[in-house]
Order: structure tokens, then sequence, then C-alpha cells
């Protein structure tokens, strides 16, 4: 971090769907850990404010390739250019945060705009983070120079390093500085603020059925479901207040943007592929719209199938279906079946409750199998609390669901739960020992040559080096898969020698492995995470000189630690992270 108690704190939250920001100053921290301030309006670009506390996760770059606007601002203009036919050269991003979830990722990945066409996704995602961050520095009312913040960037529990590594360098390229830079997993940074709420004895108005949740020994699950990801975490209350991680974190993309995809079939099934298909094309700031009014209709499902849900249905769709289609929407609608369920009024579409539920329930059942397996782990026993947290926990049918349920348990709700993730996010940087036992993710260690032994390695791992037999890709292990590691850990120092005569520098991969104990980095359950060169331009000492190396396990991020023993010279390396 920039320092170890920097004056300003402030968490930057890119979500799949929606976006945000938090920050709170030391002395406000040292008196009350929850006076965190929040933004609630963002302008839409059009003379309108909206009251939010976060903003759609939208980019749009103009004609140019350059940054033209975020949010709702970016929306509004790309409706604006697409109901005038103006937006061939506009490209508008959306909901991009999930292309880091077990993707491909390099510098040189793209994203795909709303009109198809390509841009660089590391410039996406720091346009994202650049904007958030002056929208802030907007928003202060003293001044502070950037030197004296520390900033934090939400990043979901499952993704892997290369997609951490990734946003830091989004964010250097926004122009934060590494060491002002923090990760922080949202799962835990939600647990974090939740337990801050309780010690703080405001849990009777912020939460639902919390009693006895902040105890030394209670244990509990949060279930941070957001719009692209559902993070899902254990965790127990130390006698210190700190929190230990009874499970790694585990999950899927079981995000509410799943029941928007739903939805998109619906309309398919309403309207047929090819009438939906030319709408899309043609009609893209109407298209957006739809989906406006079904995200707002989405909140309000319950388990009531009395309910009823209105879409304003635009002239555009109406008019591509006419032209497209042979039938009345009635009949098609009775064909499709749904007749029962959904009318056209006018301009209105009403669709039942019951249907509205079926578009929700198959990505709810996933999440709740998920949290019934873990329930079962004998590594979670005696869980009391379910904590629901994230924006898509907001959802009344996903908290009736867990309620009837886990009905052995307490299902805790909290008001604002959109926000729990960045607050949290601004307590942990301001005090990043929150989590005070993990455990380790993976087996971490790394590729070393070793004196071959016929009864042991295997013939094809035999190379000749300076006229000695060496076995290569031997897995130097460094910490083991659920091994407990203490916030901060270091594991004991590695030694490591030059191969060559001559050696001025000394290369090393990392590789994680699902097993405790792989024999080599080819084994089926080894994967390279990246590498990181040492230099060493003394020759004195040759093939006996040393380095020392060891990992950094216990926190959010796995770094590296090396020593050139025969300069005295300790340097952090840094990873150049493979792509999967």
């Amino acid at each position: 971090m920039a320092q170890s108690k920097p004056l300003l704190v402030v968490a930057i939250d890119i979500g799949t769907a929606y976006s945000g920001y938090a920050f709170s100053f030391q002395h406000e921290f040292l008196t009350d850990k929850l006076k965190i301030t929040t933004n609630k309006v963002w302008s839409d670009g059009d003379n309108h404010l909206q009251t939010s506390y976060k903003t759609p996760t939208s980019v749009l770059i103009d004609p140019y390739g350059d940054f033209h606007s975020f949010g709702y601002e970016a929306e509004t203009k790309y409706s604006t250019v697409a109901k005038n036919k103006e937006e061939k050269n506009w490209l508008l991003f959306r909901r991009f945060k999930m292309n880091l979830y077990k993707s491909e990722i390099s510098e040189t990945m793209e994203l795909e705009s709303v009109s198809g066409h390509r841009f660089n996704a590391l410039s996406v995602f720091a346009m994202s983070i650049l904007y958030l961050k002056e929208h802030f520095s907007g928003s202060l009312q003293q001044q502070v120079t950037d030197s004296e913040i520390q900033y934090v960037l939400t990043v979901p529990a499952i993704w892997d390093e290369d997609a951490k590594q990734f946003m830091r360098k989004a964010a250097l390229q926004s122009g934060i500085l590494g060491d002002q830079l923090a990760i922080a997993l949202e799962p835990e940074a939600a647990s974090i603020f939740c337990q801050s709420l309780l010690a703080n004895s405001r849990s009777d108005d912020e939460f639902c059925d919390a009693d006895n949740i902040s105890r030394n020994g209670s244990r509990y699950i949060v279930v941070d479901a957001g719009g692209g990801t559902v993070d899902t975490t254990v965790h127990e209350v130390m006698l210190s207040g700190d929190l230990k991680e009874l499970h790694k974190a585990s999950g899927e993309g079981w995000g509410g943007t799943q029941v928007d995809d739903q939805f998109t079939e619906l309309l398919l099934k309403i309207f047929t592929v090819k009438v939906m298909k030319e709408f899309g094309k043609h009609h893209k700031s109407d298209w957006l719209e739809l989906e406006k009014e079904f995200e707002i209709n989405k909140r309000r499902i319950s388990s009531n199938d009395e309910q009823k849900f209105s879409f304003r249905l635009p002239a555009s769709l109406h008019e591509t279906f006419s032209f497209q289609s042979k039938c009345s929407l009635e009949e098609q609608v009775a064909e499709s079946g749904l007749s029962r369920d959904v009318r056209f009024t006018g301009d209105k579409m009403r669709i039942s409750g019951k249907v509205m539920q079926s578009l929700m329930k198959p990505t709810i059942q996933k999440i709740i199998t998920h949290v019934e397996t873990l329930m079962a782990d004998p590594k979670c026993r005696e869980i009391s609390h379910i904590l629901l947290v994230g924006g898509f926990s907001e959802s009344p049918l996903l908290q009736e669901e867990f309620r009837k349920n886990f009905r052995s348990v307490n299902v805790v709700t909290q008001r604002d739960a959109v926000l729990s993730v960045v607050k949290g996010a601004v307590i942990f940087g301001h005090r990043p020992g929150g989590i005070g036992i993990r455990l380790a993710a993976f087996t971490y260690g790394t590729n070393i040559l070793s004196t071959f032994d016929d009864g042991e390695h295997d013939p094809d791992k035999l190379i000749m080096i300076e006229g000695e037999r060496k076995c290569k890709d031997i897995f130097e292990r460094f910490v083991s898969v659920d091994e407990e590691v203490p916030h901060g850990m270091e594991t004991s120092e590695h030694t490591f020698n030059p191969i060559y005569s001559g050696q001025k520098t000394m290369g090393l991969a990392v590789y994680k492995s699902t097993v405790t104990k792989p024999k080599y980095t080819t084994d089926p359950s080894c994967f390279k995470l990246g590498s990181f060169t040492v230099d060493m331009p003394d020759l004195t000492g040759e093939k006996d000189r040393e380095v020392g190396v060891k990992f950094i396990v216990g926190g959010t991020e796995l770094k590296v630690k090396a020593h050139e023993k025969t300069t005295g010279k300790i340097f952090d390396a840094t990873f150049n992270f493979v792509t999967k």
C-alpha cells in the first residue's frame, strides 16, 4: 500500500451491470468505521440527474476512438445517436466484466461492442476506472494529493490471478500507481462490512435475523449475488474479532444477468427469433429501453403468482413484427403457448407473475444447490447464518427461496445490499488484516531441476546439462491447497542456484495445482500461472551463487519476493502471467 495509514481510502467497484465508488478519511475511520461516503446522484448527460448508488457499467467511445462517457450518460448519448441512425462509428460497451472470467486474458484481448465492433479490453476497463476516479475527485470537498490516497479495486473471489493482474494493469493505465492499489475480494469485503455493522450496534436498523453472528466462534456463509457472478465464502469469527476462512471461495456465473438472458429467450419465443433479430439490428436504442424496463420489473418479482408485470412495447417492435409476421401478436402468443400469461393492451405487454418467476428460478436454484453443497461439507459444520449481499440478493424471490430452502439457519438480508461490497472494501483499505486467516486456493510452487534418480524419476524427464544428469519439471512446493495461511504470511525461503556457468539471470515459472503434492509441473492438475526473472550480474561464485525465493500467500493476490544473495538485493518479483 502507499502508506501504512493513508489519509483517504477510495474503493472502486466495477460491477457487471452497475458500478460505483465509496470513500472515507482516516480520521473518520478511527472514530466511526461506518462513516463511509457513497455517491447518490449521476448525470445522464441530457440535463437530468439519476438518483442511484451506482451507475450502469457502460462505456461509450466516440468515432475517433476516444472515451466519450460512462454510465447513464453513455447509454443516453448512444440512444440519441442510435435514434438518429448515427451509431455506426460509436462504440457502446456494456456488461463486459464477465469477459475476464474463464477467458484467455492478455493485454491485447478485445471486447465486442453493442454494434459488433471490437476494441481493446484493457483500454475499456482503464476508461471505466478513470471515470470513477475522476468522478470521485470532483465530489471531494477538501484538497487531497493523489499520494495520500489508497485505492481499492473489488474483484470476484473466484477470479484467477491473471484476471486480478489485468485489473491492476487497467488501474495503472488509469493513473493509479501500483503501490497505491489494493485488490479486495468481493465476498470478503461484504463480510467485513457486515461484521463492522454488527460491531457498531447497527444491526437492528440494517439486518434481519442477525443476532449472535459477531460472537467468537460464529460461523456463516456469505453469498455475494451480483450482476455477473455469485461468490460464496465461509467465515468464522475469531477471538480477536478477525475472520477465518473455513472454505475457499467458490461460485459461478449465476448472477442477475442470467435472468436477463432468460427474458431475452422469452421475447424470442413471443415475437420469434426472426423479428427480434431485425429489431435488435435496426432499433438498438429501443432494445436498450426494453432491457431497462425489465431491470425495473425484475426487482419486484416475488413468489406471488397474482403479480402482473407491465412493459411498454416500442412502436418499432410493433412495426417490425407487422412487417415480418403474417399473423397478429395474439395469434403468435397463442402459438407459443403463452396466451394465458402474456397479454397485449395498446402499447403494453403484460406478463404474469408465474412466467416472470420462471425466468428467475433456474438461476436461483443453481445458487441454492451450490450453498447446499457447502453446507454438507464437513469444513462448514455448525453454520448458523447465511448472509445475502450484492445487488441480485435484493430480489424478493431470491430471499424467499433461500428462507424456504434453509430453514435450519438464519438467512440474513441487509438494507442497501448493493453497497456491502464497496463499503467493505473501504474498511479493508484502512485495515487489510480483517481476514486473519485464509485457505490457500491451490498448491503453489515453481519448476526446478534436480539430480536425476533412475528409481524415482520418469525417463522422459532426463536432460543433460554441462555433463550432469538432471530431472526437469520437478514441482517445488511452497504452499499446499487448503493450507491455513495467516494474513501477509510469507512461506519459508527456498534457495535456487544457476544452472549454467556465466548465467546472469535466473528465470522461474510459477505453477498452481489442485492436488496437495504434485510431482511434476506437467501433471494434469498443474497450470502455469506466470514467470519472473531475477538479475544476477555478479558472476562471483558462478554456480554456487544463490537466490532465495518466498511466496506471499496470505493476501488477496499471490506475490513473490526474491533475495539475490551475492549482492544482498531484495526485491518483489513481478509476474508476467500467461493466458489460459
